[in-house]
């Protein structure tokens, strides 16, 4: 059984997901206006790098809502930890961000990491 702030984490996960998602709405509302405004279809097209840079700031977002869903689930309903690939994996995204992107939310995964990998 899984027990103290460990049991947190999925929680955190998804919190830092919707901030990353909050934030992305403010930096590129403008091209998210534009894409939901076209329709949706097909308005993601080569060279256009401000609106693929909005697509994937979102996507990266949900992804980690979605990551964190998954080990809130795990955690809570089925009293498992992840496997310790998961955080592993995670500590090596981080870490590539937080290096190739300084300033970025990369910083906000470490304590989470460091949570999941602790015994």
């Amino acid at each position: 059984m899984v027990s103290g702030v460990k049991r947190q984490v999925g929680l955190f996960l998804i919190l830092t997901g919707l901030l990353h998602n909050v934030v992305g709405l403010i930096l590129y509302w403008t091209e998210l206006q534009a894409i939901v405004t076209e329709g949706l279809w097909n308005t993601l097209q080569e060279g256009q790098w401000e609106r693929l840079s909005a697509f994937w700031f979102m996507m990266f977002g949900f992804l980690f809502m979605l990551l964190g869903y998954l080990t809130d689930w795990l955690l809570k309903k089925k009293g498992l930890a992840p496997p310790a690939a998961f955080g592993w994996m995670l500590l090596v995204l981080s870490l590539a961000g937080a290096v190739m992107m300084p300033m970025s939310g990369f910083w906000l995964i470490l304590p989470q990491v460091w949570l999941l990998l602790r015994r």
